[in-house]
Parts: structure tokens; C-alpha cells; sequence
């Protein structure tokens, strides 16, 4: 009976998988694999099917987590509740029915800010470069009818050659996480791109693709998660309160 039909990083993978069996021949296989922070290894890549979405309200601190296959996404949402923000819930609910648009330029505008905190967050989190990070995020605005806001990130684990890969005698030197470390007994294959490779037992062959950190799943975690609560906390109810006085010119 026929399989179904191969969708996303599934069909990606399989197509990664033939060019590499035709290069290898019968000589042996490549696999990836993911370095855990500590320096061991994670699991597949081609497993790593199910990723953490973190949906949430940066106000009053509720989240809740979702999975989806395909493409590594994490998104970190912004919505406004009355309960959370206690000293300008009259001017709030005056103004949701006023104005929406003005609670949605302030909810924009404390995306705008969050992302950035964010994007800085993931240099020191992740070791990735500030423009490497933007590009992968992006912001879903709020309208007026829709007052939530969400900061975006797609995409898969990062090749461990874009850590400022570089061969030791020991092993392969990067600096994934910000923090620079040896990964001993692997090697670069130039003619593989370049990247990271390390065998799994003493035989020429398999050899597996090493991988650094998802820029997803680092959005939702640790001081990216933190930037944004923070980003969050101070800059809503400023952002607010301009929008408001505006309405009811003070």
C-alpha cells in the first residue's frame, strides 16, 4: 500500500536525504542530529516534527501550548484583558468603545517594541546575529476589529557552521547559545557545505549533521520570554494611556 504523501520538512528531508545518498554511494549514510546546550546531542532533526507554540496574554501572564507539524513556530501574543491592567480599566472600557483603533495603534506599537527586545534577547540566547534573527520574526498587528498583536518566528534548528565554526585539534570549535565550546571528535566536510559533522561509533560511516539552537523555540523561553514580559509590562499602559489621552484631549 502506498504511503501517504510527504508534506513540509518531511518531503525537504527525504530530497536532502537522496542528494546525500548519491554522493555517499555504498560508502555509508548521513543523519542529523541537534547539540543540546550542554554539548551532547538531542534528538533527530528529521523527527523534530512537533514544535512548541506558545500562545499567550503578555499582560496577565496566561499561556498555553499547541504543536504543529512542519516548520519549527513560536509566537508570542499580546491581547489586552481589563483584569490586567487594574489602574487604567476605566479609560480602557471607555475607550474599546470609543475608539478600537486606538487600543490597537497601542498594542502595535508595544509589538514593535517587544520585537526588538526580543530580537536583542536571542543574540546573547541563541549566539545568532541581531539581522539573522529579525528576518526570521515577524508582526501580526492588531486592528480595531481584533485587539490582539503577535510576534512571529518560523524556522528550523541552525546548522552548527553558523556559529562561527572552526577546526581544533580536538574538534570542531562554535559557539552555539553564546557560549563558545569544543565538540570533540567531530570535523567539517567542505564538501558538504561546510558543515558540522561527527561519526556515530568508529566506522568511517554514518555520520551525522550537528545543529544549533531554533530561533522559535528560543523565542518562548528563557530571556526572550522575559524581554517580551518586561517590553510588555512597561510599554502598554504608556502606550495606552497617549492613545486615550488623545481621545479625550488631555
Amino acid at each position: 500500500m502506498a504511503g501517504r504523501p510527504l508534506k513540509g520538512w518531511a518531503r525537504h528531508n527525504a530530497r536532502q536525504n537522496e542528494v546525500l545518498r548519491g554522493e555517499l554511494g555504498d560508502k555509508g549514510w548521513v543523519e542529523g542530529r541537534v547539540v543540546n546546550p550542554n554539548g551532547t546531542l538531542g534528538g533527530y532533526r528529521s523527527s523534530v516534527g512537533k514544535a512548541a507554540i506558545l500562545r499567550g496574554n503578555g499582560v496577565d501572564g496566561q499561556y498555553g501550548w499547541g504543536g504543529q507539524y512542519g516548520a519549527l513556530t513560536g509566537t508570542v501574543a499580546i491581547s489586552v484583558r481589563m483584569e490586567g491592567l487594574p489602574r487604567i480599566r476605566a479609560m480602557l472600557e471607555r475607550a474599546e468603545k470609543l475608539s478600537p483603533a486606538a487600543v490597537a495603534r497601542a498594542l502595535n506599537r508595544t509589538a514593535e517594541r517587544a520585537r526588538t527586545d526580543i530580537t536583542r534577547a536571542l543574540v546573547k540566547q541563541t549566539g545568532l546575529k541581531f539581522g539573522r534573527i529579525r528576518s526570521a520574526t515577524s508582526l501580526w498587528r492588531a486592528s480595531a476589529g481584533s485587539l490582539q498583536a503577535e510576534i512571529k518566528a518560523k524556522g528550523g534548528y541552525t546548522s552548527l557552521k553558523e556559529f562561527s565554526a572552526r577546526r581544533t585539534a580536538k574538534g570542531v570549535s562554535a559557539a552555539p547559545w553564546g557560549r563558545r565550546q569544543v565538540f570533540d571528535g567531530t570535523f567539517i566536510v567542505r564538501r558538504y557545505g561546510g558543515h558540522v559533522y561527527k561519526r556515530e561509533g568508529a566506522r568511517r560511516f554514518p555520520i551525522q549533521k550537528l545543529y544549533g539552537p531554533a530561533i522559535p523555540v528560543e523565542m518562548v523561553k528563557g530571556q526572550s520570554l522575559a524581554a517580551f514580559n518586561r517590553a510588555v509590562e512597561a510599554e502598554l499602559p504608556k502606550r495606552l494611556e497617549h492613545e486615550l489621552g488623545r481621545i479625550f484631549g488631555r
